[in-house]
């Protein structure tokens, strides 16, 4: 265990945890260096607390695990995905499943004026966290979103003639805003999610919006950015896998300056010159990935496309964008296939992504409703 880790990072108590912060104590190297029992002694620990420290400091063995594979599918059927209100964007993940817990899912598209949201909704009895790296977090819009989904919530209630849902002031406080302003900070907050997570269980989403706004300005050394970008994804794809949750990060595009013209308008999503920013490196470390876009324009149609999946084949369904949130489009028009039999991926002009905490995720865009 690397001796500079901090502390507060171990997998520690509420209380245990408190115990170490007022003692000085600020690494694990500092930790380490003195005999559990000293520690014990000198913190006043309990015989369990001692334990639980001695554990995080000296787990035995590598702690490596070994599973068949018929034992992960029976654990990944149990743990509840994340609708994104759309049955169509649901069924890019297969059936109607919707993201699925314990992996990074991508979504990227062009960058717009509209405002990435995260709304929360409890079915599961789960709350989510939203890491803000471009000051997009809008709360009316997070508000008008909750006040849908809780109306929405209530219908199937009755319908079901079940207790009473959520209601909108319920899915709001179960969403956790962290801003960051700096690479330093996001790297600080991906460290310490760890602990956050081991004291709220119940989170079952994190969403990155971006990825890639703070990395993209503030590196001139693209190998010391891509190393660093990298070593982040592995990092949260951990604790999507220790922790049974859906991280899902938003990710910028980026174009090939001295590539051939194409006649195709400036970054054109369906352009092959136009990719998702930060690199293959980035790409490969996210088990999903979902390009949004809208097909010549701003139309009331939009499209997202599943173009990365160990899963799934490449397909584009269709979705609207409206005053509540999105939703399936009835008689959807026709989606247009580019080059080689490649299907095109959604738009973003700003395409926004809320989410949901352990049972809904939401998309709008705040041009739509400014």
């Amino acid at each position: 265990m690397a001796s500079s880790r901090p502390a507060v990072t171990l997998r520690l108590t509420t209380q245990l945890r408190e115990k170490i912060i007022r003692s000085g104590y600020t690494t694990v190297g500092d930790l380490s260096a003195i005999p559990t029992a000293d520690l014990a002694k000198e913190l006043k620990l309990t015989s369990e607390q001692a334990q639980e420290l001695l554990d995080q400091l000296h787990p035995k063995g590598l702690g490596v695990k070994s599973f068949t594979a018929d034992q992960t599918w029976e654990q990944e059927k149990k743990l509840a995905p994340i609708t994104t209100s759309s049955p169509a964007i649901d069924s890019l993940f297969g059936g109607s499943h919707g993201i699925p817990p314990g992996k990074i899912t991508e979504i990227c598209g062009l960058p717009g004026s509209g405002k990435t949201q995260l709304g929360s909704m409890g079915g599961a009895g789960g709350s989510s966290i939203y890491i803000d790296t471009e000051g997009s977090f809008v709360a009316r819009r997070a508000s008008q979103l909750a006040s849908a989904c809780a109306a929405r919530l209530s219908e199937s209630s009755k319908a079901a003639e079940a207790k009473p849902s959520l209601t909108a002031d319920d899915l709001l406080r179960g969403i956790q805003y962290c801003r960051v302003h700096s690479p330093v900070e996001f790297i600080a907050m991906v460290r310490i999610l760890a602990g956050i997570l081991q004291e709220h269980p119940n989170v079952k989403l994190v969403v990155v919006d971006s990825i890639s706004f703070l990395f993209r300005s503030n590196f001139s050394d693209t190998r010391l950015r891509t190393k660093l970008v990298a070593s982040l994804g592995r990092q949260l794809a951990d604790l999507a896998r220790q922790h049974d949750l859906a991280v899902v990060v938003i990710n910028q595009m980026t174009t090939t300056i001295d590539a051939p013209a194409t006649g195709k308008r400036p970054f054109d999503p369906l352009d092959d010159n136009v990719h998702p920013a930060l690199g293959e490196t980035w790409g490969s470390i996210c088990t999903h990935r979902i390009r949004l876009y809208d097909q010549g324009g701003h139309g009331q149609q939009r499209y997202a496309r599943m173009f990365k999946s160990p899963t799934m084949q490449e397909q584009t369904v269709t979705f609207h964008i409206g005053q509540d949130g999105i939703s399936d489009i009835v008689d959807p028009e026709p989606v247009k296939v580019k080059g080689g039999g490649a299907r095109v991926g959604q738009e973003d002009d700003d395409m926004d992504f809320g989410h949901t905490s352990s049972q809904s995720m939401f998309f709008w865009e705040d041009d739509d409703f400014s």
